[in-house]
């Protein structure tokens, strides 16, 4: 069950970096953690860091440091604590065991983001299924702190209405989500199925790299918008038209993260299924960040854990270039600013060009002026060119989009163009006595 949230002073937490091995501060990491945490209706009042060969297997940091975790926590009237690692069930027993304080973990975190950010049901039903998934081989260890410190970060979502739910019943609740969001997925395959034949293009990128603000300027939608984490969790299509005048699908995705929790992973499959079917990605990187080597090698590791193949074309979208003091022009993709929209114009000719690299070409040749076949051509291809020729026949150049859709039975790419080479009639061959 989601609620919305009363406006209500931000839980007070403290924030636990650990380094383990060659781990070391990254620039950006505590910000962004702290974003999160914000994100999720706490403040960080706090902070604690410790460097470790190894994880503790059980505190996860050393008995000492959860000591002076107890003290911080007592001496800043916090309740929470938060660690950017995953932490055990038995770890976060005897944390909080040891600091008399509420612990959640970096997975834990990031679900209950999710959990205040759902809007619609497909997300609600999505989060509610990875959280359960995340809590089932955990109950034993993580549930008492939600009975004992009531509401807070970490407790939206399922965890208000599951508190005591046993095993057999999590099990059930599960099987009842996978089925609600196979119904979902149904439906969306028959939304789908009605996009086939168009070029379909995908925005990627980590989170609040400015995907749904891109999206907004290039087709004029009013997607909401914000300054925070995971601001978007819903995939929203809309019909994108080029400066050629012809149309393609792009669509805006949930933002990723490093380490981005395998239950999302798996119960988003259906949100994330547009990333797998597109044509071109567009992978928006913040250019004002810090941290986007990081942050473009987080997206890369999360594309292949969800199957995208390297052979699927990509573009680099540097975003925000209107906040970077000194900027440069990268050397590779494309430079933008959604509010200045300074550079849309490069990068839609650049769509043009790689969605007419993905296209069948041929030419057709008619005795005359079929409107039949011309109706048929501009509906299911790209037609560059009709030019009426002077000797009465008329040739036309368009490009079919390459793929086949099982669902509809629908043709496309060489099969398309040689139903086409049958339609159309071919000059008559002059002979020469």
């Amino acid at each position: 069950m989601y609620t919305t949230r009363e406006p209500a002073e931000l839980e007070r937490v403290l924030l636990v970096r650990a380094y383990i091995g060659n781990e070391s501060e990254e620039a950006g990491s505590t910000q962004e953690m702290i974003a999160l945490i914000q994100s999720a209706g706490g403040s960080v009042v706090a902070q604690e860091s410790q460097k470790r060969k190894t994880p503790d297997p059980r505190l996860f940091i050393g008995r000492g440091k959860a000591d002076e975790l107890r003290e911080t926590a007592l001496r800043e009237n916090t309740s929470t604590i938060v660690f950017d690692h995953n932490l055990s069930s038995g770890q976060v027993s005897r944390l909080e065991e040891a600091t008399n304080c509420k612990v959640i973990d970096r997975t834990e975190l990031i679900l209950a983001i999710f959990a205040e950010q759902a809007r619609t049901r497909e997300a609600k039903l999505q989060i509610e299924l990875a959280q359960l998934q995340y809590a089932l081989p955990r109950l034993s260890g993580m549930w008492h702190h939600f009975s004992r410190l009531g509401a807070g970060i970490g407790t939206r979502g399922p965890g208000e209405t599951q508190l005591e739910i046993d095993r057999r019943r999590a099990r059930s609740r599960i099987s009842y989500l996978e089925n609600k969001i196979e119904e979902v997925e149904s439906r969306w395959k028959v939304v789908s199925a009605g996009r086939t034949g168009m070029y379909n293009i995908t925005i990627v990128g980590y989170t609040n790299a400015g995907k749904s603000t891109l999206l907004n300027t290039l087709c004029s939608t009013k997607l909401y918008t914000a300054d925070k984490p995971f601001a978007t969790l819903d995939t929203t299509s809309r019909r994108l038209i080029l400066p050629d005048s012809s149309k393609v699908l792009i669509s805006d995705t949930v933002g990723f993260i490093e380490r981005l929790p395998e239950t999302l992973v798996a119960s988003f499959h259906t949100t994330l299924d547009v990333v797998r079917k597109a044509d071109l990605l567009l992978v928006a990187v913040d250019r004002s960040s810090p941290s986007r080597g990081r942050h473009i090698d987080a997206v890369r590791n999360t594309l292949k854990r969800i199957g995208i193949k390297e052979s699927v074309p990509s573009l680099t979208v540097w975003t925000k270039c209107d906040a970077v003091d000194d900027f440069r022009y990268p050397r590779s993709g494309v430079a933008v600013s959604a509010f200045s929209e300074f550079g849309l114009d490069v990068l839609l000719n650049r769509i043009i060009g790689y969605r007419d690299r993905s296209l069948d070409w041929f030419e057709l040749v008619l005795k005359r002026y079929d409107s039949a076949i011309l109706s048929r051509l501009y509906s299911s291809c790209l037609v560059r060119d009709v030019t009426n020729c002077e000797d009465g026949f008329v040739r036309v150049l368009a490009g079919a989009l390459r793929g086949y859709d099982s669902v509809e039975g629908k043709i496309y790419g060489e099969d398309i163009v040689r139903s086409f080479v049958r339609l159309a009639e071919p000059p008559e061959t002059a002979h020469t006595g």
